[in-house]
């Protein structure tokens, strides 16, 4: 394996890793699905398309990331967290205070939706994904997907709303 291959699947794997850690992950199951994505990945190297590599990691991880889940038997716990501290600029202790309430709300409307739905969203709001390459992690067309996310993001808007009015 050359060394600009090497270090380009190092950067795809730490991505990854990134969006399991926002899936709710700890940094050791994270590191753990990781390692052994890679393995898989060495494996069935000669079988993958380099054009779907990254959406081969992605679709591997979150699969063993969900089967962890399975095993501990909380599926309904895991949390899927955006990068708040992305959206804000400043930090005052009242915005660092409605940060953290922002990001609660949206932890528990994410936790309220569908995996599906707030996989969407995240993979592409978090991880910039664009339209087509979500589609390919999914095995279905740019223009579902399109409107997967637009009914996702309508959710997610409806049960912030809701939230705050509870």
């Amino acid at each position: 394996m050359n060394e600009a291959f090497g270090k380009t699947l190092q950067n795809k794997m730490h991505s990854v890793y990134l969006t399991l850690i926002k899936m709710g992950s700890s940094k050791e199951d994270a590191e753990d699905i990781m390692q052994d994505t890679a393995i898989q990945f060495l494996q069935y190297i000669d079988g993958i398309e380099i054009t779907f590599a990254q959406a081969w990691l992605y679709r591997v991880a979150i699969n063993k990331y969900y089967d962890s889940l399975k095993k501990r038997k909380s599926h309904e716990k895991y949390i899927l967290a955006f990068d708040m501290g992305q959206l804000f600029d400043y930090d005052t202790p009242e915005h660092v205070l409605l940060r953290k309430e922002l990001q609660l709300d949206v932890q528990r409307a994410l936790k309220q939706m569908k995996p599906k739905e707030a996989e969407i969203l995240l993979l592409k709001y978090s991880a910039d994904f664009s339209l087509k390459d979500i589609a390919v992690l999914f095995d279905t067309t740019d223009k579902t997907i399109k409107t997967q996310l637009a009914r996702a993001k309508q959710k997610l808007v409806a049960l912030l709303e809701g939230g705050s009015n509870q």
